[in-house]
């Protein structure tokens, strides 16, 4: 379980040219901004989960204990044990 909290971030990306023909295996023109997306994990003792996301005015707050009731095949078979 994680113990301190962790915080990441990744650079927001234009493509410029090219958006669809990646998916044919062609090349694009991609260009990072001067934007970032950051995302903040932070241990709870509350068995909830939470999204905030203030710039847009959402947060929801799930029960841990029903996420684990979600169907999990959608990873090929592997069991996920939640701690």
């Amino acid at each position: 379980m994680l113990s301190q909290v962790l915080l990441v971030s990744a650079p927001g990306k234009v493509i410029l040219h090219g958006e669809h023909a990646v998916v044919h295996g062609k090349v694009a023109l991609a260009v990072a901004l001067n934007l970032r997306t950051f995302l903040r994990l932070q241990p709870q003792n509350s068995g909830k989960v939470g999204l905030r996301l203030p710039n847009i005015g959402i947060q929801q707050t799930w029960d841990v204990a029903k996420l684990q009731l979600l169907d999990t095949s959608f990873l090929g078979g592997l069991k996920r044990t939640w701690s």
